[in-house]
């Protein structure tokens, strides 16, 4: 087993440090980022844009690549149809 070292007597961190680290805004969003789960963020509330964005990218690409596979079985003659259904 791993012996883990905790450091308990810890300086107190510089005013430099501490001012850098007040970022509330910043630290909100994260905590909301973090708890609530992304199947239950609607579409129009991400906040998140480049989720958003690879979702939809990803919904157009099977969407075509869809059209293209039905496209292709309809360009087919007939005889071939008949053979894949039968399948």
């Amino acid at each position: 087993m791993k012996k883990i070292k905790f450091n308990i007597d810890q300086p107190d961190p510089g005013d430099e440090q501490i001012i850098k680290h007040k970022d509330f805004k910043k630290l909100l969003y994260n905590h909301e980022l973090a708890t609530k789960p992304l199947y239950k963020t609607p579409l129009t509330y991400y906040k998140n844009r480049k989720i958003f964005l690879f979702i939809l990218i990803l919904a157009l690409l099977i969407y075509v690549i869809t059209e293209l596979i039905d496209e292709k079985k309809n360009s087919q003659p007939p005889e071939l149809q008949k053979k894949e259904q039968t399948k």
